[in-house]
């Protein structure tokens, strides 16, 4: 009775028509207060019929079974027909049987996975791979007596009763019973009593009745009502939405999922469950179907926000509708919030924030642009309102607006939802995928946005402080941790990605609501998911399928989603508001088989006789068709699949029951596939298949093993080729190098031996002669003559040093520039001291490099003697793993650094750099005026090489 008040209150104020509406509008709640509406009945059946335009053979279901292995079978006046759910298989006759037409009557699935067809006219057929073969042959007389009852005994011989005898199937045909077994008369009653219970009208002419697991009974009353007697024995009709009464059964079965099915006499196969969800709409008191947000006020009322404008008041028992402004002001209201003082905050879509209070809407922050278009509304735990949306993030203490921008962290964003924490601080979503985490003294953004990639976000639940989950429209569900952003999409078996909300049942669950339907998971899978992602997740999803009236929940709004004081969970959709009882959603938890329709290679069918395909030869491209057989929700079965040996990592598939593989190339593969219900429930087994791609002849191992050999034996040929023409040119080249070495032996020995002994014996003899010279005048010619030919001979004696291959080492030179040093330093009355390693390298240098360095060594001496006035000379030499370094120091004069090109020329300076350069190597000078003068030589050494 309190709502009159505020019905009449809110009409109040406009004018008089206004008034008179509102007076009726009040009129009429109490009405509904003291009377409840009628309402439809909540919990009606879910009907879903199969016709000849669905595929079914004919309209006319005579016999229906569902066989061990999950198929459901269908019998009617064109024939037999295997069902998986979304599409008819006929099954066909075998060789001339096609040519007649056969009336079926019953069909028998035994616990061995077989089927049997008995007709009208007393034949019986098996059905196997997909075909019909005739086992008992029909009998022309007019009404032939009907095979009724088909079993296997205990040795698995079948038998069968047609009229009243038994007869037993051999190898020489059928054979009457005359005196069947007790055990066999057994079998028969069992078999008899569970056909009966199961739907089955045994006895032709009579009413099937099916025993439910449940504890009811289903059965037609004589004027055709559907009636459902419950476990306490009540009745009650059972309408069928399209089926309209007298209502023609031919059989009743329930399916191990607890699906009802009645195979109708003229209007096709018809299946019958029960809905998870109830719908709230126009029928129920709402002004209008399109719901955009909900909420329970703390007195239980629903406040319910149409596309219409403005918001309806519900509960069970009446309905009423508010305003926000008086008529003409359409806009509908794009968020709600019940404030700590019970007041409820309403922002208007595209406009001005409104406060119930008082039974009134009054209008707030008239005098400010800000905050307005708000699309999210919360209070945090010091009583601050906060409002988001178009306009960004604004906060009211109560008497002031405050604005948060750049300055507290938060750039420019339009805010999507908001969410406040147990410790005071608020969640921030916007439309760009951004969250932040903050108050009045300012905002910081959880992690890296680039994750969330600019989806909308539209719910934010949070857990604790490193436990925040949040759904976006497209995106998926995210989980922030502390550190990071995990993300839940379809490659997760998300059903949907486009998430409206999230809600918490208390019970483990999270619930969402998506633009596909209602979807839930546990959050312990969700958690286990992040640690390991091979962990498997289970999603249930709620559609039309389980009553829903549309797939869509609507999002963009606040609050987009309610659990209710009693546990339900709303949500609003664009067809009303469903609700849902978590504790009474019953999970199917039958595990769909899943069968291996077809294989194609290359586009042509392949049989897996033995469980195993050969194809190729060559790269191929492999599709396989395959299908879960799920009748409770057929279409929302999807799959996961893998081709092992290629990717062993498995695809999610969707609802598509066909796999393909691009250019797989030769190898032995094993595809797998699994089939996922719409409750999450995955296959016991996947089915499998192996393949066998077999190469081309050069692909094969014996044609790589023996061009790896013929490789390998050709490489080894070039490279032995290779290696005896490298070894002929070097033995070439030792060749020439011998005769070059003997011809400069020969040179060196005939220079040393002929040479040189005539010139030593014309240094003597010149000696002698001006020793023994009575001439004076011819004494001086006579000692320069000496002295001449002395020269010459220590010429000839460094040319031969020079030429002979016998001292072409690094000891020879050194040995011998010690003693030419020592000899040259001597004669000019400079004392030499040395520095040279006791043990040399036993390394072979070339004669041209040997020479070279001798001469500039030499010419550093001979410089030394002219231009240094030295008293003393060092002559050191070191010698590491790659380099020689010959030292030459005096204590002479020296001369200036900076006049060195003066110098140079004087010294010698160029003609010492020029002949290191040509042996590759270097040669420094440094001098400092009064300490004399140091040239250092230096030779790179190679590593002697082995031969």
């Amino acid at each position: 009775m309190a709502w009159i008040g505020i019905t009449t209150t809110a009409l109040r104020k406009r004018g008089p028509g206004a008034a008179w509406r509102g007076v009726a509008l009040a009129a009429g709640l109490v009405v509904g207060v003291m009377t409840p509406p009628t309402t439809r009945a909540s919990g009606s059946p879910l009907v879903r019929v199969w016709q000849s335009e669905d595929g079914l053979p004919g309209n006319v279901v005579r016999s229906m079974v569902q066989t061990s292995d999950g198929y459901l079978w269908v019998a009617n006046a064109e024939g037999i027909a295997r069902f998986d759910g979304l599409a008819f298989e006929p099954v066909e006759p075998d060789g001339e049987l096609r040519r007649l037409r056969f009336a079926f009557s019953r069909l028998f699935a035994l616990p061995d996975n077989s089927l049997w067809a008995a007709t009208y006219q007393g034949a019986l057929f098996r059905v196997r791979d997909s075909r019909l073969e005739m086992v008992v042959a029909g009998s022309p007389i007019p009404r032939a007596p009907w095979i009724t009852q088909v079993v296997p005994d205990h040795d698995g011989a079948i038998h069968f009763l047609r009229g009243g005898e038994i007869w037993k199937l051999g190898e020489g045909g059928p054979q009457p019973v005359a005196h069947p077994a007790p055990d066999l008369t057994r079998r028969f009653a069992e078999d008899l009593d569970a056909r009966v219970q199961g739907g089955r009208a045994v006895v032709p002419e009579t009413t099937p009745i099916l025993e439910r697991r449940d504890g009811s009974r289903w059965s037609v009353a004589p004027h055709g009502q559907l009636i459902v007697t419950d476990a306490a024995g009540a009745e009650s009709p059972l309408d069928l939405p399209g089926l309209d009464p007298p209502f023609f059964c031919n059989e009743f079965l329930e399916d191990r999922e607890g699906n009802a099915w009645i195979a109708t006499a003229v209007n096709g196969l018809v299946r019958i469950r029960n809905p998870r969800v109830d719908t709230l709409s126009t029928a129920d008191g709402l002004l209008e179907r399109q719901v955009f947000g909900l909420m329970q006020h703390s007195d239980g009322v629903w406040w319910i926000a149409n596309r219409r404008g403005g918001i309806d008041l519900w509960t069970p028992e009446a309905v009423a509708h508010l305003e926000l402004v008086p008529t003409g002001y359409q806009r509908a209201a794009a968020a709600m919030f019940e404030d700590r003082w019970r007041r409820v905050w309403v922002g208007s879509r595209g406009g001005s924030v409104f406060l119930h209070r008082d039974g009134v809407f009054e209008p707030q922050f008239h005098r400010s642009q800000t905050p307005s278009k708000v699309r999210t509304i919360q209070q945090d735990a010091d009583g601050r309102m906060w409002f988001g949306g178009e306009q960004g993030l604004a906060s009211f203490d109560g008497s002031e607006v405050r604005s948060h921008g750049g300055g507290d962290g938060l750039p420019a964003c339009d805010v999507t939802t908001l969410m406040a924490e147990p410790g005071g601080t608020m969640l921030v979503g916007t439309s760009d995928g951004r969250v932040f985490r903050g108050g009045t003294d300012g905002f910081s953004r959880l992690g890296d946005p680039s994750p969330l990639r600019h989806w909308w976000i539209s719910g934010i639940l949070a857990k604790s402080h490193a436990e925040i989950w949040v759904t976006t429209i497209g995106g998926g569900l995210f989980l922030w941790d502390g550190n990071s952003w995990h993300r839940f999409a379809n490659a997760d078996g998300l059903p949907d990605s486009r998430l409206t909300t999230i809600l918490d049942d208390g019970r483990g669950h999270f619930w969402f609501g998506s633009l596909g339907g209602i979807l839930r998971t546990t959050r312990t899978e969700l958690l286990a998911r992040v640690r390991h992602r091979d962990q498997p997740l289970h999603w249930l999803r709620l559609d039309r399928s389980d009553g829903l009236p549309t797939r869509e929940c609507i999002g963009g709004y606040q609050p987009a989603g309610w659990m209710a004081d009693d546990g339900h969970l709303w949500f609003p959709t664009g067809s009303g508001v469903v609700r849902v009882r978590p504790d009474l959603v019953e999970v199917n938890r039958v595990p769909p088989p899943v069968f291996l329709r077809s294989t194609r290679i290359n586009g042509r069918e392949s049989n897996a006789a033995d469980g195993s395909i050969e194809a190729g030869p060559g790269r191929s491209r492999v599709e396989f068709a395959f299908a879960g057989l799920s009748y409770a929700a057929p279409e929302k079965v999807t799959y996961r699949a893998r081709l092992g040996g290629l990717d062993d990592r498995w695809r999610e598939l969707g609802a598509q029951r066909t796999a393909s593989y691009e250019a797989v190339p030769p190898g032995r593969y094993t595809f797998e596939v699994v089939a996922i219900n719409g409750d999450g429930v995955s296959s016991d087994r996947p089915a499998r298949v192996a393949i066998h791609i077999r190469p081309h002849y050069w692909e094969s191992p014996q044609f790589i093993a023996a061009a790896g050999l013929l490789t390998i034996a050709g490489a080894i040929g070039v490279g032995w080729a290779i290696a005896r023409a490298r070894l002929k040119r070097r033995i070439v080249t030792l060749k020439l190098r011998h005769a070059r070495e003997t011809e400069r032996s020969r040179i060196a020995r005939d220079l040393h031996d002929d040479l040189g002994a005539s010139l030593t014996e014309i240094s003597i003899l010149s000696a002698l002669a001006a020793e023994g010279s009575a001439d004076p005048g011819m004494r001086p010619a006579l000692e320069q003559l000496s002295g001449k030919a002395k020269t010459v001979v220590d010429t000839l004696d460094e040319i031969v040093w020079a030429v002979n291959p016998g001292e072409d080492s690094l000891r020879s030179l050194v040995d011998y520039l010690a003693a030419c040093a020592r000899e040259f330093l001597g004669n000019a009355g400079i004392t030499l001291r040395t520095e040279i390693p006791r043990h040399l390298p036993d390394l072979p240098l070339e004669s041209s490099v040997r020479h070279g360095v001798f001469l500039a060594a030499r010419e550093a001496l001979n410089n030394l003697v002219k231009h240094s006035h030295a008293s003393e000379a060092r002559l050191t030499v070191a010698v590491t793993t790659d380099r020689l370094e010959i030292r030459i120091q005096d204590n002479g004069h020296g001369f200036d650094q900076a006049q060195q090109a003066r110098h140079a020329k004087g010294y010698g300076v160029g003609n010492l750099a020029e002949r290191m350069r040509a042996c590759h190597g270097d040669c420094t000078i440094t001098s400092i005026p009064g300490e004399g003068v140091v040239v250092a030589l230096s030779l790179p050494l190679a590593a002697p090489k082995a031969h």
